[in-house]
């Protein structure tokens, strides 16, 4: 992409009272896409910059979560009008909460990808206080450019934002209240440490209306992410059941590595997991503060 230092200005924006301002090409929609907020220096504004989309073979897997997920959203968007019906603001809430490695992340990439390619949507990525503070100062221009665009607000590890009685946390509930009447939107929150979160965010549903907690891998999920994760001459020199088998309990990410080490490195299988056995199974921190729901 041209870099916009040297780029010509080549347009007018219209100003009051009769101004005229040199301004850059402009576009009247952006492309749908996943995109993330920045502060630039240059323009000393808060800008969107479009991110790649990448995909995983999570996509692949038969897990029960992703189609209840991807269905409540597409109901959600195709019920616009019934929610103008019965004057209800236009918006959705999703939590997401599970130990790390357990695929949170690839559903929201799953969700992000059929949102962008059905719906030609907007997808924003929130990663922290930053970009929440951003977020606040910019939403409201987005909306008013893409008023009939449908919306996904990605809140990565929301206890980092809803960590008490602050500012911050105050902004987020108003936002997840639609106090500021921003609709079209489904906010996609993840947390790995869903007992931080304070009842007031995981227990209303105005704020949050499904949650779903993200375990680990079945032994048919884990049997699909390895044999997408194989070609056909792996598959021949390793004992999939055995596999299997010594993989119970374990984490996408935790079979990630083991498929990493035995394949790309060449270790041994049973050295492999039963060092990751080891670490899986070193002592933990808790919190000692219960979860603020009951499980799905």
């Amino acid at each position: 992409m041209e870099d916009i230092k040297t780029r010509t200005l080549s347009q007018w924006s219209i100003l009051e009272d009769g101004k005229f301002s040199p301004t850059y090409p402009t576009t009247k929609s952006i492309p749908g896409g996943m995109y993330e907020l920045f502060w630039d220096s240059h323009l000393q504004s808060v800008l969107l910059k479009k991110q790649e989309l990448k995909t995983d073979e999570l996509y692949e897997l038969p897990s029960p979560e992703i189609n209840s997920i991807l269905e409540d959203i597409d109901l959600f968007f195709d019920n616009k009008k019934k929610y103008e019906k019965y004057k209800f603001i236009h918006k959705r809430g999703i939590l997401l909460y599970g130990d790390p490695g357990c695929g949170k992340s690839g559903i929201i990439q799953m969700c992000t990808k059929k949102l962008i390619e059905k719906n030609n949507g907007i997808v924003i990525n929130i990663k922290g206080e930053e970009d929440f503070n951003y977020l606040l100062d910019f939403i409201q221009i987005i909306k008013s450019i893409e008023s009939a665009r449908e919306f996904i607000i990605i809140l990565e590890d929301i206890d980092s934002l809803a960590s008490g009685d602050n500012s911050i946390t105050s902004n987020l509930l108003n936002l997840l209240d639609g106090v500021k009447q921003i609709e079209n939107v489904v906010y996609i929150a993840t947390t790995n440490y869903p007992e931080r979160l304070e009842e007031r965010i995981t227990n209303r549903p105005s704020r949050f209306d499904r949650r779903y907690q993200i375990g680990m891998p079945n032994e048919k999920i884990r049997r699909a992410f390895i044999i997408n994760k194989l070609e056909k001459k792996d598959l021949k020199n390793i004992d999939i059941d055995y596999l299997i088998d010594r993989t119970e309990g374990m984490s996408l990410s935790h079979l990630k590595e083991i498929i990493i080490s035995i394949v790309l490195m060449g270790k041994d299988i049973n050295e492999t997991i039963d060092s990751i056995v080891l670490l899986n199974n070193s002592p933990k921190i808790k919190m000692g503060k219960t979860v603020g729901f009951s499980h799905h």
